[in-house]
């Protein structure tokens, strides 16, 4: 049972256990000045018996539109598992953010974002905000690019077993890159810093990081790492988190 559930945890996107949606990893690269849809909606569910239950369920969807100098990115994510009468995961976001393509280097963001994380006592988080998002490099081949973003936020929180609702304004940064130093190997960063304003003890912050290794012209490994600290937190709730994932990928065509 132990070795199932371990395997299973395995399989989780790294940001189901993150309170900061990594967004940069979710945006959609390469596309033109024209008009563009993309989109996708994925949804998974297992049921297991053998000594106890296990149920497992997975949504994941993300739909962005990009027309002129405007870029619309919509992300819904909800992931659960229970063995026997213990919840393993059971959190979900949904986020929501627009880009105006300012200059060539600048762009402007407007966000909106609500979220749950039972296991770290989240009931509900919303969040607004909005601020820019600079190019700070990118090389003529595009492999090599780095981004920084700098943003107000507004959060109201809902915990559970805790009376009251908390309201806090954060100062939200990150720091996003690119690179392939060899031809075989690249690795993707994000990290971020969201400090509460007028009181830095009081702050979020998050890395995730991905060395993409191509094996073949259709297989590549993978290994994803994510830490978070939330310091907003319930005092029984766990002040940070990590996950660590092996992948590999295998192109059809």
């Amino acid at each position: 049972m132990k070795q199932f559930i371990a395997l299973l945890f395995l399989l989780f996107p790294l940001f189901s256990i993150a309170q900061i949606v990594n967004i940069e990893e979710r945006r959609i690269t390469g596309t033109n000045d024209t008009t563009n849809w993309y989109g996708f909606l994925r949804f998974g569910a297992n049921l297991v018996k053998v000594k106890d239950q296990i149920l497992q369920i997975n949504t994941t969807g993300q739909v962005q539109y990009k027309k002129d100098r405007g870029l619309l990115l919509l992300l819904l994510d909800a992931k659960f598992l229970r063995a026997g009468d213990q919840d393993f995961n059971n959190a979900g976001f949904s986020h929501l953010r627009y880009n105006y393509k300012w200059t060539e280097k600048l762009v402007v963001e407007a966000f909106a974002q609500a979220q749950y994380n039972r296991l770290l006592q989240i009931e509900f988080r919303g969040l607004t905000g909005t601020g820019l998002r600079y190019r700070i490099f990118k090389d003529e081949s595009s492999k090599n690019r780095v981004y920084a973003g700098s943003a107000y936020l507004f959060e109201h929180n809902r915990f559970i077993e805790v009376i009251g609702e908390k309201n806090w304004h954060r100062w939200s940064n990150y720091l996003s890159f690119t690179l392939q130093p060899l031809k075989n190997l690249k690795v993707i960063n994000t990290t971020y810093y969201q400090p509460q304003l007028g009181d830095f003890k009081n702050y979020r912050f998050s890395t995730e990081t991905r060395l993409d290794m191509p094996l073949s012209k259709r297989i590549s490994f993978a290994v994803d790492f994510t830490y978070s600290i939330d310091q907003s937190l319930p005092e029984d709730a766990p002040v940070s988190t990590y996950a660590w994932l092996n992948s590999l990928t295998l192109r059809l065509n």
